[in-house]
C-alpha cells in the first residue's frame, strides 16, 4: 500500500513540476455532482477524486457537495501548444501524446472545449488519467514489478472465473467454447436485466400465461452477453439466475431466484436495490479501468403500458452524457436499418430520450438503458416470446455496438 501511495505522489510532483502550468476552471450546472462533472469532462473517477477534493478544498458542502456559483479546479492542465506537434510540446511519447490529442479532440466535439487546441493553442492535459506505474518502476526494482504482476494476474484469474460462470449461466447447449474473434478485446460490459429476485417487473399475460418482464429481460441479455463475449470482450452480468439459462421456450417459466453476481441477495426495496447494483457496477470498473480499455454499461427492461399502445425498442442515456446519447443513437440507427431491410415498409417509431435514472446517474461508466417493447401489446410479446425474435434483438445490438466503437 506504501508503495502504491509512493507512486501516486510521484505521479503528483512529477506532473505539477512539469507542467507549470494553471488547472482548468469551471463552474457546475444546477444540478451536478462531482460524478457529472467529471463524466462532462471524461475524467475517470476514481483516479482524480482525491486531487479534486484537495485542490478545491473549502469550496464543497459537508458532503463534498458542489455549490453552484463556485469556480473549481479540474486535475486538467492548461498547457501552450508549440503549433508544431504535442509531443515536442510536452517532450512525451507518442502514445501519450496521441491520448491528448483524442481527448482534446473529443471535448472539442462535445462543444466543452470552445476552440481546437491547434486554433488556441490550448492542450487540456488530463495528467492523472495517465497508467504511469510501469514506466516509472526503475529496473533495479524487482519487488514492485512483481507486485505489479502478480496483481495483474490476480485480475486474470478474476476475468477468467466470470467467463466461466457466465458459460454456465448460457447453458451447455449455448455455452462459448471458441473465442470467434478479438474485436472487443479490452472492452468491458456491464449487463443488467432489470429486476429480478421478488420483484418480476411487469406482467403481461398470453394464453393464459404470465409473461414476467424480467425473464424476457434476461434471455436477451444473456444472448447479448454470449455475442459480446465470442468477440473477446469481458462481460459482467450484474443480476444472474443459476437455474435459468438461454432459453428457446416461448413462456418462460417464473423465477425470483436471482442473486447478483457476488452472490448477493438483490434487496426487495428499489432503492436499496438499485444501489446494490450500481455499487457493484462501479466497484469492477475501479478494478478493471485502466488506459486502452473501454466500458460499457446496458441495462435491459420491457415497458407496460395499455394493451393496445404498440412500442418499438427505444432508449434511455443520462443528460448530460454525450457517450450515451451517441451510444442509444447509433443503436437505434442500426435497429431502424434492420427493420427497413427485413421488413421494408414497416417502419421503426423508436425513440431516444434523457433521463436521469438512477444506474445512469450513479454508475461510473457510461450507461444505455433499453426498452424492448410493451409486455401488454399482443404484437410486442411476439417480439419478446418468439426466441428466434430475441436472438435478432441480441444480434442487432451487438452489431450498433460494434458500430458505436467504429469496429468493422
Amino acid at each position: 500500500m506504501k508503495r502504491k501511495l509512493h507512486i501516486v505522489i510521484f505521479l503528483l510532483l512529477f506532473y505539477n513540476l512539469y507542467l507549470p502550468a494553471e488547472n482548468l476552471k469551471v463552474y457546475p450546472k444546477k444540478g451536478d455532482a462531482i460524478i457529472n462533472l467529471f463524466k462532462r469532462y471524461e475524467l475517470t473517477y476514481e483516479k482524480n477524486i482525491d486531487y479534486f477534493l484537495k485542490l478545491n478544498s473549502g469550496k464543497l458542502t459537508e458532503q463534498n457537495g458542489l455549490l453552484l456559483h463556485q469556480e473549481y479546479e479540474l486535475p486538467i492542465k492548461i498547457v501552450k501548444f508549440n503549433g508544431k506537434n504535442i509531443r515536442s510540446s510536452l517532450q512525451i511519447n507518442y502514445d501519450v501524446a496521441k491520448y491528448i490529442e483524442n481527448y482534446n479532440n473529443l471535448l472539442f466535439k462535445k462543444g466543452i472545449k470552445p476552440k481546437s487546441y491547434k486554433e488556441d493553442l490550448n492542450l487540456w492535459v488530463p495528467f492523472l488519467e495517465f497508467e504511469k506505474e510501469l514506466e516509472i518502476v526503475s529496473k533495479d526494482n524487482i519487488e514492485l514489478k512483481e507486485n505489479i504482476t502478480k496483481k495483474n494476474s490476480q485480475k486474470n484469474e478474476i476475468l477468467l472465473k466470470n467467463f466461466n460462470q457466465n458459460n454456465k449461466l448460457f447453458g451447455e447447449k449455448n455455452r462459448v467454447n471458441k473465442i470467434l474473434d478479438n474485436k472487443l478485446n479490452d472492452y468491458f460490459f456491464y449487463l443488467i436485466a432489470g429486476h429480478g429476485g421478488l420483484d418480476p417487473g411487469a406482467i403481461g399475460f398470453r394464453n393464459g400465461f404470465e409473461l414476467h418482464e424480467h425473464q424476457y429481460a434476461y434471455d436477451v441479455t444473456l444472448r447479448l452477453a454470449k455475442k459480446l463475449m465470442e468477440s473477446g470482450a469481458n462481460v459482467f452480468i450484474i443480476v444472474q439466475d443459476e437455474d435459468d439459462e438461454i432459453s428457446d421456450e416461448k413462456f418462460l417459466k417464473k423465477s425470483g431466484t436471482e442473486k447478483l453476481l457476488n452472490g448477493d441477495t438483490i434487496s426487495s426495496i428499489q432503492t436499496i436495490r438499485l444501489k446494490q447494483r450500481t455499487d457493484l457496477v462501479n466497484e469492477i470498473y475501479r478494478t478493471f479501468n485502466r488506459k486502452g480499455t473501454n466500458h460499457l454499461l446496458i441495462e435491459i427492461h420491457v415497458d407496460s403500458r395499455i394493451t393496445d399502445k404498440r412500442i418499438d425498442i427505444f432508449f434511455y442515456h443520462l443528460a448530460d452524457s454525450e457517450q450515451g446519447k451517441f451510444f442509444c443513437n447509433t443503436l437505434l440507427q442500426t435497429i431502424r436499418e434492420k427493420y427497413d431491410k427485413n421488413q421494408p415498409g414497416r417502419g421503426y417509431r423508436g425513440t431516444v430520450q434523457a433521463r436521469n435514472l438512477f444506474t445512469l446517474k450513479n454508475a461510473i461508466p457510461t450507461g444505455v438503458y433499453i426498452e424492448l417493447g410493451n409486455i401488454q401489446n399482443p404484437l410486442d410479446q411476439i417480439r419478446l416470446i418468439e426466441p428466434l425474435n430475441r436472438q435478432a434483438i441480441a444480434n442487432w445490438l451487438y452489431q450498433g455496438i460494434l458500430r458505436a466503437y467504429n469496429i468493422k
